[in-house]
């Protein structure tokens, strides 16, 4: 049954399976650290990505984002981990769980400045890699971060296509992301996961690429394995995770949908119990987060609130980068469209969520304990990735489908 479904569906259930490996290999560091585990792991892997390019070779975009995963891959390996987040954070992590051999090592709070509050869905990939290899080192742990953006890479390869649609997608990714991808920091795929779970759920609800021959059971699987995923690469996973319920639930009413209770409920729950249980561990072993616990969240922001260079400093370090002018451009494409058209449903579901997250953004810097100029300069960049490659992702599905249109009518 397998081989004879389309190359796109197989591409889809792979990514799926990849998904769900890489939550297995976390559960399996928490309930059985050994090296048979991470040999079984690192198997898998290696299964799954052998089928992924026996499918490609029917599909060109497909055999594209393979290839530019190679490329990332290899310059992962080129470049030292020097940077403070991917070194002090993510590897660090990383590191303590291969040498501890246990996956909640740093919930002793030991170095609080390493942020023991993320969730360590990377780092106990790379932490695996390092057990098969036999040792450790600075560099290649942190290649497995690229074997995380193949599964949201197939999903734009699937939708977008022909292939320069992909290639528009991924030269768009080089020039947002750059460095974010191959240097260790987590913004660069949380982005990407943001997209991919964006998009299958605007397949999956608003009948968006209905003429894709894959099922719904493929377009599910794949949707609660990129959920599932989201949640563990860093905190603001499990805030995207919400907000995008959340607009999926209020674009369903606008459209006068049918909100499926059992449906949404069997997409996120997998995704909110596994942020759950680490929330619940990080309760439980007294580990805080910075923002949160670092003196008076809900005053600062008040404070802030009325202080005009607060508001102008954070609106400047967010929404004052050259890749805002993808907005205008959703919002002048969209009227093309009817409102009944499920391109219109799916550039608003896009929207919706693009401003919703930079508005959350907007609020927890205005709440930050830490120095502002500080927070803004080492960290708004990366954190503003995902509702700007939201808003160039919404930009893509309306020019990709007038374009369609406008085949259709000659």
């Amino acid at each position: 049954m397998f081989a004879n479904n389309p190359p796109e569906s197989k591409a889809l259930w792979l990514s799926a399976a990849l998904c769900l490996t890489f939550v297995a290999n976390q559960y399996l560091w928490l309930f059985s650290p050994s090296y048979i585990s991470s040999v079984v792991v690192g198997l898998s892997i290696l299964t799954i990505l052998f089928f992924m390019i026996r499918s490609a070779k029917k599909s060109p975009e497909i055999t594209f984002v393979l290839l530019i995963v190679c490329f990332l891959g290899i310059m992962a390996l080129g470049s030292a981990t020097s940077a403070w987040d991917a070194r002090s954070i993510w590897l660090f992590h990383a590191k303590r769980i291969y040498f501890d051999n246990n996956l909640l090592a740093q919930l002793d709070n030991y170095a609080a400045f390493s942020h023991n509050d993320y969730p360590v869905l990377l780092p106990a990939l790379s932490a695996t890699l390092a057990r098969i290899v036999g040792h450790w080192n600075e560099v290649f742990p942190k290649v497995t971060n690229v074997l995380f953006i193949l599964p949201p890479l197939v999903v734009i390869s699937v939708t977008f296509t022909p292939l320069r649609y992909t290639v528009f997608f991924v030269a768009s990714l080089f020039f947002m992301a750059g460095r974010l991808l191959t240097n260790g920091f987590m913004d660069g795929i949380l982005s990407l996961y943001i997209v991919a779970s964006l998009i299958l759920l605007a397949i999956l609800f608003f009948g968006w690429k209905e003429h894709l021959k894959i099922s719904k059971g493929v377009l599910m699987a794949s949707a609660i394995g990129h959920l599932a995923v989201l949640v563990g690469i860093k905190n603001e996973g499990t805030m995207a995770a919400l907000i995008i319920l959340f607009c999926l639930v209020v674009s369903l009413a606008i459209d006068k949908k049918r909100i499926e209770i059992r449906k949404i409920s069997a997409l996120f729950l997998p995704a909110f119990v596994i942020s759950g249980i680490w929330l619940l561990l990080c309760y439980q072993y007294g580990v805080g987060n910075d923002v949160a616990t670092n003196g008076n969240f809900t005053s600062t922001l008040a404070g802030r609130l009325t202080d005009a260079f607060s508001i102008h400093s954070i609106a400047s370090a967010l929404y004052y980068q050259k890749w805002i002018a993808f907005l205008p451009l959703c919002i002048f494409l969209i009227y093309f469209f009817q409102k009944n058209e499920t391109p219109f449903k799916t550039a608003s579901f896009l929207l919706r969520f693009g401003l919703l997250y930079s508005f959350s953004l907007f609020f927890i810097y205005l709440g930050t304990p830490h120095d502002l100029h500080w927070h803004l300069a080492t960290s708004a960049k990366r954190t503003a990735l995902p509702f700007f490659l939201t808003f160039m992702t919404c930009f893509l599905v309306l020019f990709t489908e007038y374009a369609s249109k406008n085949n259709n009518k000659k």
